[in-house]
């Protein structure tokens, strides 16, 4: 499902090597390097380069997939659900990007490097790696199951280990790439009744931390994103289901309003660039302020 990209001086032909011919030959390949190059610096050095974003079915992934393509990169489309994953792919292709699927679990070692493997036969060397994928669950910490404990770990922290530990014995050869984790202001912040959620997403922050020391010396950035409350389709499923009041989720965001996942996506984009290379171990909040306000109930 990958596009090839149209080469570079494609209308010299072998015969075309004397006299004027030669030169105007000559002009049109400097014309399309003079491009290629200035496509290449608005594109913030992402263009022909190598993506893959996982839990990019639908959401903040799929956004963030569509952005990248934009810029020009190859965009591997991970999801466990096989279908969610062709249809983005499939969308962005049919718009002229360059984007295949990838299906598998980031649970699963095995799926992992098989996944990067293809990645790279299919695409090329990997250059960005997004870890969105992404568990969530709910409750008193009382009646807490153990499943619900075990699912936001298993993919915010499992997952999170196995697809970072299968980019970077690629990368660290060829000394380069980026890392994205998506986070959450739920690692930052207390939040009643999801006590596994915000201590997996806490674990993501300090991996990316570690990680990021870890991978400095080998020219590779490992960056998080922490997304305060963001318009979904996912939300807006959850809270007709729960019965959230969103007016009042969103008064408590100082901004005055939820950010979009355009919001999230651009800061991929910034942190996979060239822009970028010397910032590393970072936790961003993109919230409108929301993870530092805490009103205050005095009584009247």
């Amino acid at each position: 499902m990958a596009r090839t990209f149209p080469t570079i001086g494609r209308n010299c032909s072998r015969r075309q090597v004397i006299g004027r011919t030669r030169f105007f030959c000559w002009r049109e390949c400097m014309s399309d390097l003079r491009n290629a190059a200035a496509t290449q610096e608005n594109s913030g050095g992402l263009r022909g380069r190598v993506a893959l974003v996982t839990g990019a079915g639908r959401g903040i992934g799929k956004t963030t997939a569509r952005l990248l393509a934009s810029r020009g990169m190859l965009v591997a489309i991970n999801d466990l659900n096989a279908d969610a994953a062709d249809q983005t792919a499939e969308s962005l292709c049919a718009d002229g990007l360059r984007a295949c699927s990838t299906p598998a679990s980031v649970c699963s070692a095995k799926e992992v490097q098989a996944m990067i493997s293809r990645v790279e036969e299919e695409l090329g060397p990997l250059w960005l790696l997004v870890n969105n994928a992404g568990a969530f669950s709910h409750g008193p910490t009382s009646d807490l199951s153990e499943d619900a404990w075990d699912g936001p770990f298993e993919v915010d922290a499992k997952g999170l280990f196995l697809c970072s530990q299968a980019a970077i014995q690629r990368m660290i050869p060829r000394r380069r790439g980026r890392i994205v984790n998506i986070g959450s202001i739920a690692g930052l912040i207390v939040r009643t009744n999801q006590i596994a959620y915000c201590s997996a997403k806490a674990a993501a922050i300090h991996f990316t931390r570690c990680l990021a020391v870890e991978m400095a010396p080998h020219g590779i950035t490992v960056n998080c994103l922490c997304p305060g409350m963001t318009w979904t389709d996912m939300l807006s499923e959850s809270a007709k289901g729960r019965g959230l009041d969103l007016d009042a989720m969103v008064s408590l965001i100082p901004a005055g309003r939820m950010a979009t996942e355009e919001d999230h996506a651009h800061l991929v984009a910034y942190l996979a660039s060239d822009e970028a290379s010397h910032m590393t171990g970072q936790i961003i909040t993109v919230d409108g302020a929301q993870s530092l306000y805490h009103p205050l109930q005095l009584p009247k």
